[in-house]
């Protein structure tokens, strides 16, 4: 047991807590040199797609945050694919071709790139990516969706980690480039294509919580300006 975050039969003010089982693990790494984070490190690296995306949709953020619905069957996981993933992935990082990875889980493809391009607060990178592989999908299934056995992984040597992923029966595919020191995020599919400066996703996402805190002070001042009134 980890916590009150696996029970099963929950209550909150608001209704029932959806039954939340979570897995705790311990590793042990035998050389932290060795260790990669999830942040792009270098502007011009290759951006791959290790595995593949599908038009699964079910169960995910995109659903819950933007049409306030938890719905669907989540994706399905295979573990003889999960598997054959870390193999490929840990080969290329034991030989020194692999400068950051970052797997596809909440918010799918879309936000892995975007977190992976913002993570280092102090030196946020553009991203230009190329999605048009999987046009036929629907696009929020491609951006969003939240399929199983995928990592965005950064690279000098984009040749090493595809020999990797072959090796191990990985799909995987160059989708782009690391741009420059806060340049663009750039996302296309086919003749469709998003742009934003890396910044401004940046300020959304490291200051998230500052900005929520700023406001609920600014809403209990008010509060206690029109208390103090009444009285």
């Amino acid at each position: 047991m980890t916590g009150g975050n696996d029970s099963f039969y929950n209550e909150s003010p608001t209704g029932a807590v959806y039954p939340t089982p979570t897995i705790g693990m311990v590793g042990l790494v035998p050389d932290v040199d060795l260790v990669v984070g999830g942040a792009f490190r270098n502007p011009g690296d290759a951006i791959v797609l290790l595995g593949e995306p599908t038009d699964e949709l079910g169960a995910s953020e995109y659903l819950s945050r933007i049409h306030g619905q938890t719905v669907g069957a989540p994706p399905a996981c295979h573990l003889e694919r999960e598997r054959a993933l870390i193999e490929a992935l840990l080969e290329a990082i034991h030989a020194g071709a692999v400068q950051s990875a970052h797997d596809c889980s909440d918010g799918g493809l879309a936000v892995a790139l975007a977190e992976s391009a913002m993570m280092n607060q102090e030196e946020p990178f553009g991203v230009d990516v190329d999605l048009s592989a999987w046009e036929r999908l629907s696009r929020r299934a491609l951006l969003f969706g939240e399929a199983q056995a995928r990592v965005v992984v950064s690279t000098p040597d984009p040749a090493a980690v595809m020999h990797f992923a072959q090796k191990h029966g990985v799909p995987a595919r160059q989708v782009g480039t690391v741009g420059p020191r806060g340049g663009e995020f750039i996302v296309a599919v086919g003749p469709s294509q998003w742009r934003t400066p890396i910044a401004r996703l940046a300020a959304a996402f490291h200051e998230a919580i500052p900005r929520l805190m700023t406001r609920v002070a600014i809403s209990t001042d008010e509060m206690a300006l029109a208390v103090s009134g009444d009285s």
